[in-house]
């Protein structure tokens, strides 16, 4: 396993993400739209880097607990989505 180094060392290599059904980089799993990483990376990445490593040296202990919180049920997601619209065309 290579060693934890810069935020962006590992960003070039690529896997199969289960959740999306294809290729990503580890630049996506490590700010996938959000300011933490993906809660699926430490699983998917660990035969390839030293993950545990890497996360311990670039993410805080909050972004940690964040990304290790399961995921919102999907009907909560999309209700919020639908607020967040309904506010938009409020203003």
């Amino acid at each position: 396993m290579a060693e934890a180094g810069s935020e962006n060392q590992y960003d070039e290599l690529t896997m199969y993400c289960k959740m999306l059904g294809h290729e990503v980089p580890f630049a996506y799993c490590r700010k996938p739209g959000s300011e933490t990483y993906c809660r699926k990376m430490p699983d998917c990445w660990q035969d390839k880097i030293d993950v545990e490593a890497f996360i311990s040296d670039h993410y805080s202990e909050e972004q940690i607990q964040a990304s290790a919180a399961p995921p919102k049920p999907k009907m909560a997601s999309l209700l919020d989505l639908i607020k967040q619209a309904q506010d938009r065309n409020a203003e």
